[in-house]
């Protein structure tokens, strides 16, 4: 557990860790407008990689990929850390989000190999938790280590982390044989064809609510549906397809993925807004907005850890996920219609509200998909569910930011004031409440399946 902790801990600090040595990073290369590469180089590329690095777990083993994958990020964090310029440090920060893919999904499925179902929320609410406080924490520590030192010991600290665990990664933990179909052809072309599919996803949520359904929007929408269109037919035809595409035909494993998407659309819309609007309502300091992020933090801790316990005590699973996307509707709904007559204490209690709602099934989501598919396929959905919530976290973004583009378009940006913020951000947490009341919806469908009390059959 030590060492799926620290793995895990890494390949999540380092999706936000940057966010706040960038600045310093921009000003030292002279590169304000390619910036933004070293921020989505990491997160796109971890994001197609999570469903590769499944597909690849499920033939030659998940101890051997995630060997493979922390050996890539150290190497990677070595190359951004001595990066001369934005190009090649961008070019690093691809690399190291696909070691990063590996270092967030291969924890799940080693977890799935040893421990029964029903018990095996309980073993990944620390997991989850993790990822959580880790997502918070990053921008705090980037921030700490650039100011104390340089923007380049935000990548030189992950060289004595990442050596421990690889460490560990050699030394306790054992890899398993190999499956027979190690030597089936690897789907390049359903990979770019992902790389295409998600690029347009994020492409399409920022263009429609920033232009409307302009000629832009109609020949983005029509593209990006072009595009998943040509993916899709893909893996269907293919004879060994990137995701697990019959495992994913059945509906609850479809709904699980469904709900993860929601999750991520509607957890990191939260977690990238939040800060924004609590500085443009209430007048706070960019610090103190930044700590508000920890009731969701506290949340969502709360959420996986005592949600899993709970699971296998009495076996019951359904309740979390209808009744968490219910309460964080209920909070999303609440900082939309009444959150700038809300004070601070309030507003934190609706966060932490929010936090637990979506912390109590986002580990659930991963064992009740894992414990339907056959056991040959639980690395691939283990890394198609990772897939699509963080597929989801980047349309949310884009999509929210769009929402609140839109809404402050009238405003002068020198006068911006609380009057022009709480009325842009309505329809940001409203979209966010919609999302997870058809979440109470997919939860409700999901077929009734008894966890089981041992491992995956074949």
């Amino acid at each position: 557990m030590v060492c799926l902790v620290l793995t895990t801990a890494l390949g999540a600090l380092d999706q936000t860790i940057v966010a706040t040595a960038l600045p310093t990073i921009v000003e030292d290369f002279d590169a304000v407008d390619r910036s933004a590469w070293v921020l989505t180089a990491y997160l796109l590329a971890m994001s197609v990689a999570m469903p590769v690095v499944g597909s690849l777990g499920d033939r030659y083993g998940a101890v051997r990929l995630l060997r493979v994958s922390v050996v890539l990020f150290v190497a990677a964090s070595t190359a951004c850390a001595a990066a001369p310029n934005v190009e090649l440090l961008a070019m690093s920060r691809a690399l190291q989000g696909v070691g990063g893919a590996g270092m967030l999904v291969l924890p799940q499925v080693l977890v799935a190999d040893v421990v029964p179902a029903r018990d095996r929320a309980a073993v990944l609410g620390p997991l989850g938790a993790v990822f959580a406080v880790a997502t918070v924490v990053g921008p705090l520590l980037g921030g700490w280590l650039t100011d104390t030192g340089s923007w380049r010991l935000v990548f030189w600290i992950n060289l004595p982390v990442g050596g421990l665990a690889l460490l560990l990664a050699c030394t306790v933990l054992h890899a398993g044989p190999r499956s027979d179909d190690r030597g089936a052809r690897f789907d390049v072309l359903g990979t770019s064809l992902l790389v295409v599919s998600t690029s347009a996803l994020a492409w399409a949520a920022a263009v429609v609510p920033r232009e409307g359904w302009g000629t832009s929007s109609v020949v983005a929408v029509l593209l990006t549906l072009a595009v998943v269109a040509v993916f899709v037919a893909h893996q269907l035809r293919s004879s060994a397809p990137l995701l697990p595409v019959q495992v994913l035909r059945t509906r609850g494993v479809f709904l699980s993925a469904f709900l993860a998407a929601t999750v991520g659309f509607g957890m990191f819309g939260v977690i990238a807004y939040v800060p924004s609007w609590v500085q443009g309502v209430h007048g706070t300091s960019a610090t103190l907005s930044g700590l508000l992020l920890l009731p969701v933090t506290a949340g969502l801790v709360l959420g996986v850890n005592v949600s899993g316990r709970l699971v296998r005590r009495t076996g019951r699973w359904r309740r979390f996920p209808v009744g968490g996307c219910a309460l964080a509707a209920t909070a999303a709904a609440t900082l939309g219609l009444a959150g700038t007559h809300l004070g601070l204490p309030a507003t934190a209690g609706v966060l932490v509200a929010f936090g637990l709602g979506a912390g109590s099934f986002m580990a659930l989501l991963v064992v009740l998909a894992q414990d339907a598919a056959p056991r040959r396929n639980v690395a691939g959905i283990t890394g198609t569910i990772a897939y699509v919530r963080e597929a989801g976290a980047t349309v949310g973004t884009a999509l929210l930011g769009g929402v609140l583009a839109a809404g402050l378009a009238h405003a002068t940006p020198d006068a911006l004031g609380a009057g022009d913020y709480g009325p842009a951000f309505v329809p940001v947490f409203l979209t966010v409440a919609v999302a997870f009341a058809v979440g109470v919806v997919a939860a409700a469908l999901i077929p009734h399946r008894e966890l089981g009390t041992s491992e995956s059959a074949p």
